[in-house]
């Protein structure tokens, strides 16, 4: 009985199909795989170049609350020259207007998860105040273990001295205009009992002086 030639060809053909088939989907898995880790790649990096590059200062630190990453604005905004004054320490203790804000802001972000907008008084390195409005993020693995804070400054200090110039002169205007209507309603009165020019002249000059010495007067912060 003669063989069957094509029975004869078939297994080997079939099996090789089979590994064919095995290569091709791992090598669409190395492709998936791998086209994966460049988007993350992609947007971890875009990520990093918009911290680089952002207006407001960040900070990232560990779970012992040691200085891991700072961009350029926070290390301008706190005159700091060289980022290895920061890498792997705490944040330094003349930053802090209030000793007892860095205790209360690594404890809340770690009890609640985040801080939102938290107004804080900082110094930088020369002592000169800044106001910030703070926002603050945990950190976590995986397995949803703290792994540090993520923190963001934005830097208030122009606005909040804005804010007290213009207190500062709705401080003045009122003074000034409460001394007006004072002074208006004493000229209005000598003048109905009959005051002379010389005696309006002189309560004139005064009122000038007052309001001088009022629109002059050091300004209070507030």
């Amino acid at each position: 009985m003669q063989s069957n030639p094509v029975s004869a060809v078939n297994p080997p053909i079939s099996e090789e199909v089979a590994i064919l088939r095995r290569q091709l989907e791992t090598t669409q898995a190395a492709f998936v795989s791998a086209t994966m880790e460049k988007n993350f790649l992609k947007r971890a990096m875009a990520d990093l170049n918009f911290h680089h590059n952002a207006h407001d200062g960040i900070v990232y630190t560990d779970a012992q609350n040691r200085v891991v990453y700072a961009n350029p604005y926070f290390l301008k905004m706190m005159n700091i020259a060289d980022p290895a004054e920061l890498l792997n320490k705490p944040l330094p203790e003349y930053m802090w207007h209030d000793p007892s804000d860095a205790d209360h802001l690594f404890g809340d972000v770690q009890a609640f998860g985040f801080v939102r907008e938290r107004d804080l008084s900082l110094y930088n390195q020369d002592k000169a105040p800044i106001f910030v409005a703070c926002s603050s993020v945990a950190s976590r693995d995986e397995d949803g273990q703290f792994v540090g804070t993520e923190i963001m400054l934005c830097n208030v200090t122009s606005k909040r001295k804005v804010q007290a110039e213009l207190a500062n002169r709705t401080q003045t205007l009122t003074r000034v205009t409460a001394l007006s209507r004072e002074s208006l309603g004493y000229l209005e009165e000598i003048v109905k009992r009959g005051a002379t020019p010389s005696e309006i002249l002189g309560i004139i000059v005064q009122v000038q002086q007052q309001l001088d010495q009022a629109l002059n007067s050091p300004n209070q912060m507030g």
